[in-house]
């Protein structure tokens, strides 16, 4: 079947034939009767040729301009976009977060330079190019639309289409605006990218994916100017001073974001109804594979300032490919951080808590995050990375996550014990004793709910709370949670194969309670049970069981430190002795590991003192103080004993005016002389 516009050319030239014959035989029948008819005949002929010629053209309808809407601030964007666009660079893109503003930013450029153009098309992307270009609604283009008898296919349609598009906008100048076009890839993007007209697009996507485009990231407005003019569009009347402070205050946040600012504006009393879509629609738009929303949860509970890459991926295992891919889709964002030299990666607060309300983070899911973070502050039982073994300031910087985590997991997971401890350990050694104390008696309960008083977890639970009591001074509370772990240890059966050892912790701490108690000879006999029970966890261990291997060693070290300060305090200086170079020559790659060797050394030092060798008890005192600034800070416990030990041995050599000095600084400060710096 011919086409519609192929017959009536072919009629219309047959028309013509006719009338030429009938001009040429005007003196016969067939010819036309007189000159008037004739010129009527040319006259309607070339009336259809028009027409017919009309038919045939192709005149692109504009979309509706938008009215008038309140808009304020934004001139730096709009500035750059006109400039980029005059540039004629490609196409130019407003990409940020949902809501921040990039809709409204596109259509105050077209009511702003809107009459520059012939044509403007404000297009919302939905699935795909071919999609937003073929449908006739959208892209209205007189004689051209969709007909499954003279298209094959939707396809040729589009294509068709597209090339009567492109040579509209060769022709005319025409300005493209597709809003929200989210896309990763689409196999006509090159293809809409090559029209030659000006072409704005709004999308969520960093587009440095997509190759050639002017990217423009639309983020929280930034000037008091900027702000004062957009709260005039909602609120023409001057604000009270309490208002003023409300809307600063929440401000800051939501950081800013400008679809928020604008209800709190409409809304002073409280949150917009539409609120929770709202949240729901940031990880509607770009569909999220399980790792992705997994990385989203995680780091929603992150701390504001956000987290290093290396770190991130370190506890979390999510694999860079992931985070790059959230980055493009303006979910994740990142900044470099001269501290951690290295990507700090952060979640908007609005992105971070629509991930919250939406994902729901737990501990549940996120027990491999959890894990991995106790993992990590554990060293990965390496003593060089562990807590202990890291400087006081590399801890502090750890102290966020750790917050950030005792934030999000307030009920912490039983099965999860002994990771969730490393989050105390951190807390009590960088001096945080109330948070240490709190999240440690509900680790305690948890632990006592799920697997009951008579369990190996509870046993090492209880014991751990006893340590934060020791460091908080409350002796008393201390004893009695020591002999409460040392008892449900003695009496419950193994869980796993570090049962020894944690027996072996709990008489190791009562034997040092017993000695600061001054009951030495208790002391003595439980000290020795305590190298009994080491001597049996050590029995089984074979070569490839490294890990266990290094904690009984260390366990050894302790506890033979122990020994020794008995045998100091019951007067035996060259038994004690005996023990400290026992240590040193022994346990040497031990108790030489970075601030481990503090504890050990004030011991010696004491020893130097009681055989009168001050001059190398002053040497290794003072570098025990410049060791203990160094790891624990200068108001810790352990550098406080450090500096009492340094300023008595000044005082002894006869350096006294420096002895006082220290004196006067510890003065009120300094813990009970008998708690000797200790590892826990």
């Amino acid at each position: 079947m011919k086409r519609e516009k192929e017959y009536r050319q072919e009629l219309l030239e047959w028309k013509w034939d006719q009338i030429a014959l009938r001009v040429k035989y005007k003196d016969t029948p067939a010819g036309f009767p007189d000159e008037e008819t004739g010129k009527r005949a040319l006259l309607q002929w070339k009336e259809e040729r028009a027409l017919l010629y009309k038919s045939r053209r192709h005149e692109l309808e504009s979309s509706e301009i938008f009215s008038e809407e309140p808009f304020a601030g934004r001139e730096k964007e709009l500035q750059a976009v006109r400039e980029a666009l005059e540039r004629q660079a490609g196409p130019v893109v407003l990409y940020g977060i949902g809501g921040i503003g990039k809709s409204a930013l596109a259509r105050a450029y077209i009511r702003a330079f809107g009459e520059r153009y012939d044509h403007i098309l404000y297009l919302s992307f939905r699935t795909t190019i071919e999609e937003l270009i073929s449908n006739d609604f959208n892209v209205h283009i007189s004689n051209l639309q969709y007909d499954t008898g003279q298209y094959e296919s939707r396809r040729r349609y589009f294509l068709v289409k597209y090339e009567v598009l492109r040579s509209i906008a060769a022709g005319e100048k025409l300005l493209l605006v597709i809003d929200d076009c989210n896309v990763r890839q689409d196999r006509d993007m090159e293809r809409l990218f090559a029209l030659p007209c000006h072409m704005l697009l709004t999308s969520r996507r960093n587009p440095a994916i997509w190759g050639a485009c002017r990217g423009i990231h639309v983020r929280e407005m930034e000037t008091e100017a900027e702000w004062n003019a957009f709260i005039k569009c909602y609120q023409p009347g001057e604000l009270s001073e309490d208002e003023r402070e409300q809307f600063e205050d929440y401000q800051k946040k939501v950081q800013g974001h400008t679809l928020l600012m604008q209800q709190k504006l409409l809304h002073p009393e409280g949150e917009f109804r539409g609120i929770a879509d709202f949240r729901r629609d940031l990880f509607r738009r770009i569909p999220l594979k399980k790792d992705e929303k997994q990385a989203m949860m995680y780091l929603s509970i992150m701390p504001v300032q956000g987290i290093p890459g290396r770190l991130f991926h370190t506890i979390s295992g999510i694999e860079e490919k992931i985070l790059d891919h959230l980055k493009e889709c303006s979910l994740i964002q990142w900044t470099y951080s001269r501290k951690w030299q290295d990507e700090m990666l952060f979640l908007h607060p609005i992105v971070a808590q629509a991930a919250r309300e939406v994902f729901q983070p737990s501990a549940i899911n996120c027990r491999k995050l959890i894990k991995g973070f106790g993992d990590y502050l554990n060293g990965n039982g390496n003593d060089e990375n562990c807590t202990w073994g890291r400087t006081w300031q590399e801890n502090q910087q750890l102290e966020p996550y750790v917050l950030a985590f005792v934030e999000a997991f307030p009920r912490p997971a039983p099965w999860l014990a002994e990771a969730m401890d490393e989050l105390v350990v951190l807390l009590w050694i960088q001096g945080y004793v109330q948070e240490a104390e709190q999240y440690s008696r509900m680790l305690y309960a948890s632990v006592l709910e799920y697997y009951g008083e008579n369990h190996q977890i509870t046993g090492q639970m209880v014991l751990r709370l006893g340590t934060v009591y020791r460091h908080k001074q409350a002796y008393e509370k201390s004893r009695n949670w020591y002999l409460r772990g040392l008892s449900i240890l003695e009496n419950c059966r193994p869980f796993n194969q570090f049962y020894l050892l944690h027996l072996v912790s709990a008489y190791h701490k009562v034997a040092r309670m017993l000695w600061q108690e001054g009951d030495l000879e208790q002391a003595r006999k439980m000290i020795e049970k305590t190298l009994d029970s080491l001597k049996q966890f050590r029995l089984p261990l074979t070569k490839d069981q490294e890990d266990l291997i290094l904690k009984h060693d260390r366990s050894l070290a302790y506890i033979l430190l122990e020994k020794g300060r008995i045998l100091f305090r019951c007067g035996d200086i060259d038994g004690a002795d005996r023990i400290c170079q026992k240590l040193f020559r022994e346990c040497a790659v031990i108790i030489r590991t970075k601030f481990r060797i503090n504890e050990f050394m004030n011991f010696y030092i004491k020893i130097l003192v009681e055989k009168r060798e001050y001059d190398k008890a002053e040497k290794h005192a003072k570098r025990n103080v410049e060791r203990a600034v160094l790891y624990r800070g200068r108001e810790s416990k352990d550098t406080l004993s450090s500096k009492r030990l340094y300023a008595d041995i000044l005082f002894l050599t006869g350096k006294k005016k420096e002895a006082q000095i220290i004196y006067g600084e510890l003065m009120g400060e300094y813990p009970d002389p008998l708690l000797d710096v200790g590892g826990g």
